[in-house]
């Protein structure tokens, strides 16, 4: 099993194409977003051209809703222009594809009232020749792949073939929860109905730290900020690397928060929107994917969480993310404020608002 690390958009996008290139067979793609812009037609012009007789991609409903990191609806956009052309764009792209046999189809309704908005199926995956997939997460749009990212590139068909059963699932309308072992990988699929039990795994983990925890991610709320800060109280270092410019004023309000009662080394990335999910407990797991360590992500969204042991992908990461990115961060200094209390209340009442509307109960001992 050969696992590469792909930093950024345009790390990715240079293992990709020549992979789509080289598809025969099978290309199956999984996104959040998709958009008409540079990388969105990247893909659409590789699946247009490519000879695979199976060609299709899942899009999550929120791409009908949320573009360019905008909502659609709101009263300030009615009137972007550029954003109207963006939809159209992908409006066309996606029919442009249609016509030359890739079948697309859009999955998670947002509902009544947008109750089930915050259930979005936030996993990214492309899958080719049954041979290679890549999963993490970056979607396919422009202000995502300027996003600093992670994707990973796995070749190994036993794990591809795993990846693509779950595929399948997802694209009879199923969202299944279910795991499987590999080559020092431990590989989650998350159903987004009861994900608490297995980010259990990963608040273990925290929990079990002795040394050392380096995490980077823009969206950190309960419970895993309440394990980091567990950790820290009984002597272990916690780094939290978090964006400059967060997209999610609550989340950065919140970890400001928790960093400052909670005694961790915040910093800051300073070129702009970090999007990655990526924590190292120990120098011996390292957990990845498409799951944040928020909320959303513990209790409603389809998700994958990996956890690595493999120390060739630990030295990986170790190389191409934790070392550079702590040369570039800043320190936080995150301060006790009034905002960063309100936030944590504001994560709470939605998380359980959340909960009642799609009938389920609010049990904080989940937490």
């Amino acid at each position: 099993m050969r696992v590469d690390l792909l930093v950024d958009g345009a790390g990715f996008w240079s293992r990709l194409a020549p992979d789509l290139a080289e598809g025969r067979k099978q290309i199956l793609g999984q996104t959040l977003s998709f958009e008409g812009d540079r990388a969105g037609l990247g893909l659409g012009e590789a699946l247009i051209a490519s000879p695979a007789a199976d060609r299709r991609v899942v899009i999550d409903e929120f791409t009908r809703h949320v573009m360019s990191d905008k909502w659609l609806f709101h009263p300030k956009h009615l009137f972007n222009q550029e954003l109207k052309r963006e939809v159209r764009s992908t409006r066309e792209v996606l029919d442009r594809m249609r016509a030359a046999g890739v079948v697309v189809r859009f999955t998670n309704p947002a509902g009544w009232l947008y109750a089930r908005f915050p259930i979005r199926n936030h996993k990214k995956l492309i899958a080719i020749d049954g041979r290679v997939a890549y999963f993490g997460g970056i979607n396919f749009s422009d202000h995502n792949f300027a996003w600093h990212d992670l994707m990973v590139r796995v070749e190994d068909e036993a794990f591809t073939r795993f990846l693509i059963e779950d595929y399948e699932w997802t694209w009879r309308g199923v969202d299944q929860a279910t795991a499987r072992r590999f080559e020092g990988i431990e590989f989650h699929i998350l159903g987004g109905h009861r994900n608490e039990a297995q980010f259990s795994l990963l608040l273990g983990c925290i929990d079990g730290a002795r040394r050392r925890i380096f995490t980077q991610s823009p969206y950190i709320t309960a419970p895993v900020s309440e394990a980091l800060q567990r950790a820290s109280a009984r002597g272990v270092e916690v780094v939290i690397v978090a964006p400059s410019v967060n997209n999610f004023g609550l989340c950065r309000d919140h970890i400001h928060w928790k960093a400052a009662t909670g005694g961790m080394d915040l910093r800051t990335y300073p070129r702009g929107m970090t999007h990655m999910k990526a924590m190292l407990i120990d120098d011996e797991t390292l957990v990845l994917g498409s799951a944040n360590f928020d909320l959303w992500s513990y209790r409603f969204q389809q998700e994958y969480l990996c956890f690595v042991t493999r120390q060739d992908v630990i030295a990986q990461f170790k190389e191409k993310i934790e070392a550079p990115d702590l040369v570039l961060a800043q320190p936080a200094s995150p301060r006790r404020s009034f905002w960063g209390w309100l936030a944590d209340r504001r994560l709470e009442w939605l998380e359980r608002l959340t909960l009642v509307a799609n009938g389920r109960s609010w049990d904080p001992s989940g937490r």
